[in-house]
């Protein structure tokens, strides 16, 4: 018994622990509020590895000389208006703009930031702490319902209280149940004033997490996302590909157009079966790959789709006709 106690101590205390650390890190990203600085939850990848998708980045306004390469900076897309890019300035070009990019991506940004477009510069970074927003705007349930169970598990353990709390206390015999006594006033109040703090706890935790998802505006790529002025979550939309064309260089290769939310990556279908995969964001073309299936006598439809997360996708509303030619051997080529 006295190992069963020490273990269910062990579990209390780590519970304990774990909520801990999460309303710390609600608080530290929620806090910077009352300064009038901006809480911002990154949505995709180009910013890693020093800034994952999930952390909320606080950025501070800062005057026009603090505004120098090296420094992450969240602004308004010159872009994307209804969007805000959170991006490394990479340099200064002539005329006064902000050259950006982000950490993961092979080229800078097309539009250089107006310093007037700048909201502020990252001073803190809350690591994984805005998980629970991205999963909710890319439309992951089962991460999302884990979390919550998890940490509502860990918080009925951590408000745990009685014998376990102390593995020194003696248990009490097995068959006490049998001879109980009859509840004191004095035990009835205990047990009221522990549901009343339990009710209290648990209050104050979802205030502190839905605090911590109403002021922090979701940004994507290394910073660059939709505006929430509000604060609150607002819905994406994902989109397709477009001016999708077709080139032939000993074989078919296709390329499309795509300027919509930050892709995770695409895929390259052939009749609706995916041929090609995990395709990087930033290319714009690609072979169809030869199977030998390719037939003369027979055109084939080939489309791009853009994944932006697991379950979050937008196939192309074009396409191309790919068809095999007289001793091509099965190869795919532009029609």
């Amino acid at each position: 018994m006295r190992s069963r106690r020490i273990l269910l101590v062990a579990g209390v205390a780590a519970a304990r622990a774990v909520v801990a650390l999460v309303l710390a890190l609600a608080f530290w990203a929620a806090a910077p509020v009352a300064l009038g600085w901006l809480p911002t939850t990154v949505m995709t990848a180009s910013m890693t590895p020093a800034i994952e998708v999930g952390d909320v980045v606080v950025s501070r306004p800062a005057p026009r000389e603090a505004l120098l390469p090296g420094r992450v900076v969240l602004a308004i897309d010159p872009d994307w208006t209804d969007r805000l890019r959170l991006h490394r300035i990479a340099e200064l070009d002539p005329d006064g703009g902000l050259v950006t990019k982000g950490d993961a991506n092979p080229d800078a940004d097309s539009t250089p930031l107006h310093p007037d477009a700048v909201l502020g510069i990252g001073v803190l970074r809350v690591p994984g702490i805005g998980l629970p927003i991205v999963w909710l705007r890319t439309g992951e349930v089962v991460p999302l319902a884990v979390s919550v169970a998890g940490f509502a598990l860990c918080l009925a353990v951590a408000l745990r209280r009685g014998a376990d709390d102390d593995p020194d206390e003696p248990s009490p015999p097995r068959d006490a149940a049998a001879h109980a006594q009859p509840l004191t006033r004095r035990a009835l109040r205990a047990r009221s004033s522990r549901t009343r703090r339990l009710g209290r706890a648990l209050g104050l935790a979802v205030a502190v997490a839905l605090t911590g998802a109403a002021v922090s505006t979701p940004a994507s790529a290394s910073f660059s996302g939709e505006a929430a002025a509000s604060g609150t979550v607002t819905a994406g939309r994902a989109t397709g590909p477009w001016s999708l064309g077709c080139d032939n260089d000993g074989g078919a290769v296709v390329t499309w157009a795509y300027d919509g939310w930050e892709p995770r990556s695409f895929d390259l279908l052939v009749d609706g079966r995916v041929v090609v995969d995990d395709i990087p964001p930033w290319f714009r073309a690609v072979r169809v790959p030869n199977d030998g299936s390719y037939s003369l006598f027979r055109t084939d439809t080939v489309t791009v789709r853009t994944n932006i997360g697991a379950h979050w996708s937008a196939e192309s509303s074009e396409s191309v006709p790919v068809g095999g030619v007289l001793f091509g051997f099965g190869r795919p080529f532009c029609r």
